[in-house]
């Protein structure tokens, strides 16, 4: 995860070595004083932005659990939907195959309807050609008895009831090829459309699916740049809690040897400096970037540049207030110095590994890491600010190195 630092407010941070300023007495002790009063306000004020940003997170996670379960709710829509387009292809396919079936049935009628409608034709022929009803009455007129005459009128009426069966008959299979074809025309187009709304509506909670899960993309990003965010604030009051620890030290450590100036000289108005101090080179190697603009932006230090193995020493004594790995700054040290009662800040940056720790006493010259290529860095160098006062993102009080290094 990409890590960057705040521009925090570290008015708070300070070193501790062996070497002090003659200040007053209630002068020192206002410093101190002052100092853990700035990091409990600002750690006050960076817990409060953690809980404010853990609650924007609770939400964020909130908000993804509840896209999950509309997605859930229309994926089960999705594979309803589909299920029933299924369905309905397959009825569709079965009534496809029954109105294959009834094309046979039908042909079958018409041919019927055919011989019928031939039949028929011929029967009107007989009857026009004959004078119809009359030859019927010549028929029955022209019987040589009783029992001859009953029986042509029975052959009359079979044959009458003959053609009317026809005609029945033929008036039937009319009717049920219309009705067949109706009914099932109809259930096709009936299908078609079930078919049709059921495929729009799949395209519709598709389409939904694809916003939600739009939607979800954005808020996991934004779950993710929360906690970046939030680990961001942690560092920071870890940080700060290191400072504080520092001072605390700082102060006992002022006070005891305080304490032995007194104790030494009990009638002198102040303590003489015990070392007047200074900075020495850090590394090996030569200034390959100076101090200055560089890309539109201030380069806030120096590049000392070596090939091989090359050592990386504290300037100055100090406490390390971090040692770690920063994106931009690669493995980096950053140590605090108390120099003639100026406070200064120095850093470490794109070493290849870490000699130090968070919290470390350093000797100045003591080992700190090796020169290295981490971070944003473009071949092996030594990265080396030095800061008077404490460090901030801005790099405001940046000064240039080689106006204190010897």
């Amino acid at each position: 995860m990409k890590k960057t630092f705040l521009t925090w407010s570290l008015a708070a941070v300070v070193g501790t070595s062996s070497v002090f300023f003659p200040l007053t007495n209630q002068t020192k002790a206002e410093s101190f004083e002052e100092k853990q009063a700035k990091i409990k306000n600002e750690r006050s004020s960076v817990q409060s932005d953690i809980s404010s940003k853990k609650n924007e997170i609770e939400k964020l996670e909130a908000e993804q659990a509840k896209l999950d379960a509309e997605i859930k709710s229309l994926d089960m829509k999705v594979s309803e939907t589909a299920r029933k387009i299924k369905e309905k292809e397959e009825q569709i396919t079965k009534t496809k195959a029954e109105i294959e079936s009834l094309k046979k049935q039908i042909a079958e009628l018409q041919k019927r309807i055919d011989e019928r409608n031939e039949l028929l034709k011929d029967r009107a022929k007989s009857l026009q050609e004959s004078g119809g009803v009359i030859s019927y009455l010549d028929v029955l007129l022209g019987a040589q008895s009783f029992s001859d005459f009953v029986s042509r009128i029975s052959a009359v009426t079979t044959i009458v009831e003959a053609d009317k069966k026809i005609i029945e008959e033929h008036q039937r299979d009319m009717k049920m090829k219309e009705e067949a074809e109706a009914k099932l025309n109809q259930e096709l187009t009936d299908l078609s459309e079930a078919l049709k709304e059921y495929e729009t509506l799949k395209m519709q909670l598709d389409a939904q699916i694809e916003e939600k899960n739009k939607m979800l993309k954005e808020v996991a990003a934004e779950h993710d740049h929360a906690m970046e965010e939030l680990e961001e604030l942690e560092e920071q009051d870890a940080f700060l809690a290191e400072q504080a620890r520092i001072i605390a030290e700082q102060k006992k450590e002022y006070e005891r040897r305080l304490a032995e100036q007194r104790k030494a000289a009990p009638a002198s108005s102040s303590s003489p400096a015990v070392n007047a101090g200074g900075f020495i080179w850090p590394t090996a190697g030569y200034v390959s970037s100076k101090f200055g603009p560089r890309d539109g932006r201030l380069h806030a230090g120096i590049d000392i540049a070596k090939k091989g193995t090359v050592p990386v020493y504290a300037a100055a004594s100090g406490t390390v207030i971090r040692a770690y790995y920063s994106s931009s700054y690669g493995n980096v040290v950053f140590i605090s110095h108390n120099i003639n009662g100026q406070v200064y800040t120095t850093v470490y940056a794109h070493l290849s590994s870490l000699g130090v720790s968070s919290g470390q006493r350093v000797s100045q010259g003591q080992f700190v890491g090796y020169m290295g290529n981490t971070g944003r860095s473009f071949g092996q160098h030594l990265h080396f600010e030095v800061h008077k006062g404490p460090w901030n993102a801005s790099k405001s009080n940046a000064i240039n190195p080689l106006s204190v290094l010897p």
